[in-house]
């Protein structure tokens, strides 16, 4: 049998050891404590504040939707 495969990229949810910029929008800060949202870009992990994780979120979700066949369809 063969492992079925997966579309979505290796993520998680963090605290940050460190005080930086959200990768997403440089405005928003991310302060030492503060839970953020990563997602794994080669060796290295992209760090995104929660708003802008929400964001990411809502968009994969979406665009999962899209790719789901129709149940009535032939």
């Amino acid at each position: 049998m063969s492992k079925i495969k997966s579309l979505l990229i290796s993520s998680r949810f963090a605290i940050a050891q460190r005080e930086h910029k959200c990768k997403a929008n440089s405005k928003h800060r991310i302060k030492n404590g503060d839970e953020r949202f990563e997602i794994k870009n080669d060796r290295n992990w992209d760090k995104y504040c929660l708003e802008c994780a929400s964001k990411i979120i809502d968009k994969a979700q979406k665009d999962l939707e899209k790719l789901k066949p129709e149940k009535n369809s032939k």
